[in-house]
């Protein structure tokens, strides 16, 4: 199991996260990363609230893109000329994204079981993947249940709030699944076993290079598995970022 920070990762190194906040539990992504740090013992963690285009800036190593519902979520993003400005930074060298569930929407390329009638979305549109909407149902389907994961994700050594590697405990609320992968750089990460409903696994997590995305909600749980790992991607990133100044 991975259990430290990059060797070459100085605890003098401030790091900053972003998280967007427009919906979804942006409050208790903000307690997780707090938890998270803790673990990593990293000293110096900023996170800021993205609400407005100043805030997306090259200061900011990670952004986290809550659930909520993405249609909403977009339209805010493209009245308030943020789209663009999130779409240069995801694709700037050091930057690391992650969505979670209406972030996983955000950030496909593709997408099904769009309302007939109802609003047009504006994707950001840069990772790799076909997402079916409500893949789980509508709000009333809601639920939770283990996922597998299919790499170890990073935690560190002394981290005990996990049942297994290989288990995470997922909350679904009116959930996507990724329904195809549409490059060989995107890594499914996660499924979900849905055999007793007449499916095949399905695909509820995956990552391409410094995108991460998660149809399910890990905020929600006291498990900060998801959390370390995409602070230890937003590590890698940077350091990498810093070697180009």
């Amino acid at each position: 199991m991975p259990s430290a920070l990059p060797e070459d990762f100085s605890k003098r190194d401030k790091l900053a996260i972003g998280i967007l906040e427009v919906q979804g539990a942006f409050n208790e992504h903000h307690v997780a990363l707090r938890k998270a740090q803790k673990c990593l013992n990293i000293p110096d963690l900023e996170i800021i609230g993205v609400r407005h285009p100043d805030h997306i800036s090259d200061n900011m190593d990670g952004l986290i893109i809550p659930g909520g519902e993405s249609t909403t979520i977009s339209l805010f993003l493209k009245r308030n000329k943020m789209d663009e400005p999130l779409r240069k930074w995801i694709n700037s060298k050091g930057h690391v994204t992650w969505g979670t569930c209406a972030g996983m929407i955000l950030l496909s390329k593709q997408t099904e079981n769009q309302k007939i009638g109802g609003q047009p979305s504006y994707n950001l549109a840069e990772m790799d993947i076909d997402v079916s909407r409500n893949f789980f149902g509508r709000q009333i389907n809601s639920f939770e249940a283990p996922v597998k994961l299919k790499q170890t994700l990073f935690v560190p050594a002394d981290f005990k709030n996990c049942d297994t590697d290989d288990i995470y405990h997922g909350v679904f609320i009116r959930a996507p699944a990724v329904v195809e992968i549409c490059s060989p750089e995107v890594t499914a990460l996660a499924t979900l076993d849905r055999s007793g409903s007449g499916q095949t696994e399905v695909i509820v997590a995956v990552q391409q290079g410094n995108m991460l995305a998660t149809a399910f909600h890990p905020e929600l749980t006291d498990d900060v598995r998801w959390h370390t790992h995409f602070i230890e991607m937003t590590c890698r990133r940077t350091k990498l970022k810093n070697m180009d100044h």
